[in-house]
């Protein structure tokens, strides 16, 4: 702001340089002090070794099939991977329905997700959090991990729709555990096979298809012996295994509002 005076005398006594010379400094100082104290501290959050975890439903305290801990978009949700035992968690928030939301750390993996309660290990210490409240209201809608689902959005008593495995000669139809390798959720890539052997499905050929990530290139499915992973989509037949009627699927969002 502009300030005006009357005219005065070209020569200034110094006392008078010495009071503006104190003045300008001291709301210097208060500005600094006022600008520093207005920055807001880093967060630490706790940090946990993993385990292996428990189902989470329907049936609490069974082992999880295959190793490690499941990873979903949201407490009770949609699988998006596995962290193996000893891996980090850094948590965000409190408990919700079981579940703890933060930053998943592992060989291969680093995403925020949810994790079960049963696979949150011993406290490691702090790290600062870095799982937003907005991404985990983004990840809660399941148009925003996948597409080509096996059931209307909000069907209860579901974990996939029956279907059987097309192992032709030479196509690689193992179970991976992992695919994606961010929170973005717009590719990945096939990893950390359940077994080098095993084909998904076993020798009943069998599994419940569960949806297709959003670039297309893995499907989710759950086996009898491994539990959830994903699979290659032309490994599937997209048939009923009963029937062999064509499997329909859903891209219809979820409603409803996110509740971290």
């Amino acid at each position: 702001m502009l300030v005006t005076t009357s005219r005065r005398s070209n020569a200034e006594s110094p006392s008078s340089r010495r009071r503006i010379v104190c003045t300008t400094i001291a709301a210097t100082l208060a500005f600094g002090a006022s600008t520093f104290a207005a920055a807001p501290a880093a967060v630490a959050n706790p940090s946990y070794l993993t385990t292996d975890g428990d189902i989470p439903s329907p049936n609490n305290g069974l082992d999880e099939p295959g190793a490690g801990a499941r990873i979903t978009n949201k407490p009770f949700g949609y699988y998006l991977g596995r962290i193996m035992t000893g891996s980090t968690f850094t948590q965000v928030g409190g408990r919700f329905k079981g579940h703890y939301y933060g930053r998943l750390t592992g060989a291969g993996t680093n995403m925020c997700g949810w994790l079960h309660r049963s696979a949150r290990g011993a406290r490691m210490g702090s790290a600062k959090s870095s799982c937003s409240a907005a991404t985990a209201n983004h990840m809660w809608q399941r148009t925003h991990v996948g597409k080509r689902f096996s059931a209307p959005a909000g069907t209860k008593g579901t974990s996939g729709a029956p279907t059987t495995i097309n192992a032709d000669a030479g196509k690689d139809c193992r179970l991976y555990y992992n695919y994606f390798t961010g929170t973005d959720f717009q590719h990945g890539s096939l990893r950390d096979p359940a077994d080098q052997t095993y084909r998904a499905g076993g020798e009943s050929k069998q599994v419940d298809y569960r949806f297709v990530t959003l670039d297309g290139k893995a499907a989710v499915v759950r086996d009898a012996t491994y539990g959830w992973g994903f699979v290659r989509p032309e490994c599937l037949t997209m048939r009923d295994p009963t029937t062999n009627a064509v499997i329909p699927t859903y891209n219809d969002p979820d409603t409803g509002a996110p509740q971290f």
